[in-house]
């Protein structure tokens, strides 16, 4: 398929105004990316933050794995299922770490250089035995959703490109794992200018799954809430199929519905200092989710199982305030009826739920 590159572009510039002195603290533009295997049995977060400004910000990294234990060495193979290895680190934003045309972010251990369709992205921690080099080529329709939705005491962008093809390497705990064209992967893009632990909040998830005749379907949902999330904004799902935009359900013809732990839970938290912080605080975790959608083009219907969650604390650069982000992955079935057919599609979701 051709991609729109003057889209892509637009999508992927920095929108930090870096030439106003004026510029608020407040101001973020992050890059997200996710990845799995196949087989699902590696699942991978990587998200780099600008925030503030040069001199006066920082450039935040998080940088997940979820892995099935019987992937790793024997003294890694316990009990669980899955494994989640993670690391947060901060750096100092400098003004020379940073450019604009073509993209490039770099730092210690950090790179992130865009330029078109390409992309290329590493993250080391050597402490935390996790590091990840790909390359990547944007596949699917990218898609400019928002500019300025008001959110918080400011405003957000969402901007994504559910397909890219990527080849690279990940190492686990001493372990390295090839990354082939066979792997999944999905990148958007959020930019705005608001505050972490303001009355903010979202449910958000991608999903990628193969039909029983081969075609794959990949899944985009978002919505956003207050941090309780009594209070919802629009919510609207993307259909891809085989990397084309075929369908959006949005607003009232979508059913949401997560089911909760009936207990509470002390999930795996990251940064390690924000961890330490709220080493007691315990939360009911998603065990399912389903969403339905219908109206008059077609149905869809999603069944998710959760497996594995952890906790990010993304902090106010000003203030001592947080945001909480729970961050779970699952298996999906999918049940999409379009065009007077019926699709049955399995695979995995990667998902948020913020407070």
């Amino acid at each position: 398929m051709t991609i729109d590159e003057q889209l892509l572009d637009r999508i992927e510039t920095l929108r930090i105004p870096l030439d106003d002195p004026t510029l608020a603290l407040s101001w973020k533009d992050w890059y997200h990316f996710v990845l799995w295997d196949k087989e699902g049995k590696i699942r991978i977060l990587v998200n780099l933050t600008l925030a503030g400004r040069p001199g006066q910000g920082e450039i935040q990294v998080s940088f997940l794995v979820n892995i099935a234990s019987d992937r790793l060495p024997v003294e890694y193979q316990v009990d669980t299922p899955m494994l989640t290895f993670g690391t947060a680190l901060s750096l100092e934003w400098q003004p020379d770490m940073v450019c604009r045309y073509p993209l490039r972010l770099s730092g210690n251990n950090v790179l992130l250089e865009i330029n078109g369709k390409y992309s290329r992205l590493e993250v080391q921690d050597e402490r935390m035995q996790l590091a990840i080099r790909f390359q990547g080529e944007a596949q699917a329709t990218p898609l400019l959703v928002t500019e300025d939705s008001p959110f918080g005491s400011g405003f957000i962008g969402w901007a994504l490109v559910p397909g890219l093809q990527v080849m690279g390497e990940l190492s686990v705990g001493g372990r390295n794992f090839d990354i082939d064209r066979s792997w999944f992967s999905y990148h958007d893009r959020n930019f705005g200018s608001f505050r972490w632990g303001e009355d903010i909040g979202w449910e958000w998830f991608v999903a990628f799954a193969t039909c029983d005749d081969g075609r794959q379907i990949t899944l985009a949902l978002d919505q956003r809430t207050n941090k309780d999330h009594s209070l919802k904004g629009l919510p609207y799902i993307f259909v891809y199929i085989d990397h084309e935009l075929t369908k959006t359900f949005i607003g009232s013809s979508l059913y949401i519905n997560w089911q909760w732990s009936d207990s509470s839970l002390r999930p795996v938290r990251l940064p390690g200092i924000m961890a330490s912080l709220f080493s007691d605080r315990t939360i009911r975790v998603p065990q399912a989710l389903q969403v339905e959608a219908a109206d008059p083009e077609g149905r869809l219907l999603i069944n998710v199982k959760f497996e594995t969650i952890a906790e990010l604390i993304v902090p106010d650069n000003q203030e001592r305030q947080y945001t909480f982000i729970e961050e779970v992955t699952g298996t999906v079935e999918v049940s999409l009826f379009l065009q007077g057919k019926t699709l049955h599609a399995k695979g995995i979701l990667y998902g948020e739920y913020v407070l």
